[in-house]
């Protein structure tokens, strides 16, 4: 019969506004991690967003490692914008809150997908 697949839930929460739409990449190891394009990219917009959260289930995905990051694009130019260090913008990642100063590295949200999954992801805004 072909492999199995299973569904993803991401819920996301700490969502600061309803400007503009959350960009998702989802990585694994053929496209890791700071990937441009990972191997999926999903763009949902704001307006679902009720209370400064959402939640969206995505189905058809194989057994493997993955991560998922997210990015708040508010102003909608596809970019995620830069202060003199930090994003401007929000961002987050699969079950993992990122708090460093550095940039995060895929073995800090990967996981291995054998099941349907729930996946938690809090905003992170500077």
């Amino acid at each position: 019969p072909g492999e199995a697949t299973y569904s993803i839930t991401i819920t996301v929460t700490n969502i600061r506004n309803k400007q503009g739409v959350i960009r998702f990449k989802f990585y694994d190891e053929t496209y890791p991690f700071p990937d441009k394009k990972g191997f999926l990219r999903i763009i949902v917009p704001k307006t679902i967003v009720k209370d400064g959260m959402f939640s969206v289930t995505y189905d058809g995905f194989t057994s493997k490692v993955m991560g998922i990051a997210l990015q708040d694009d508010e102003n909608e130019n596809w970019e995620l914008d830069m202060g003199w260090l930090l994003p401007k913008e929000g961002h987050a990642f699969s079950d993992y809150y990122h708090t460093a100063l550095r940039r995060p590295v895929f073995a800090d949200f990967k996981f291995l997908l054998t099941g349907n999954r729930h996946v938690k992801m809090r905003m992170r805004y500077y």
